[in-house]
């Protein structure tokens, strides 16, 4: 993501072996990290709900 913000780039080629396999967007990157995040935020509501109790 840091790459893509530098250079302006919205995509990003995947290789692999050589070979173009894909491409990934500054869009997918940032759904995955909203998602990382929603998971983050729930595993701590639950540990702070969950300390209440005991």
């Amino acid at each position: 993501m840091a790459l893509m913000t530098d250079k302006r780039m919205r995509h990003l080629p995947v290789i692999e072996n050589g070979k173009l396999v894909g491409m990934i967007s500054i869009g997918d990157l940032v759904k995955n990290i909203i998602s990382e995040q929603q998971f983050t935020i729930q595993q701590l509501e639950y540990y702070i709900l969950r300390g209440e109790h005991t």
